[in-house]
């Protein structure tokens, strides 16, 4: 009997406070808005990426010719945080210093051996 009473009376009602936030400053229309200039703005930057990541690698192929300077680069890219931009170029970069340090043996630097 009890389950019967107790679907046919109404749920307790609940007093809930209410908060009076102002409306935001910024409005959707701030946050959809994308302008001509932010087009520019964002192919200009993108520009700069694209060159960015010729110049470094540049210098990877360039410092090729002393192994030690090319693995002391590596290493600072990926201490940068970068270098998963350039995985592919690291990669033969290491296969390379590899091939030719295991052709070699004069491995000294115990620095280089550590990179």
């Amino acid at each position: 009997m009890s389950t019967d009473q107790s679907a046919s009376s109404p749920a307790p009602e609940t007093n809930r406070r209410t908060a009076s936030y102002h409306p935001s400053n910024w409005g959707n229309s701030i946050i959809l808005s994308n302008s001509p200039d932010d087009e520019k703005i964002l192919a200009h930057k993108d520009q700069q990426l694209e060159d960015l990541k010729e110049e470094v690698r540049r210098e990877l192929i360039a410092a090729a010719s002393n192994s030690s300077e090319q693995l002391k680069f590596i290493d600072a890219v990926q201490r940068l945080g970068v270098a998963y931009h350039f995985e592919k170029d690291i990669e033969e970069a290491l296969q390379n210093t590899f091939d030719n340090y295991r052709d070699t043996d004069d491995i000294n630097d115990l620095y280089d051996v550590e990179l």
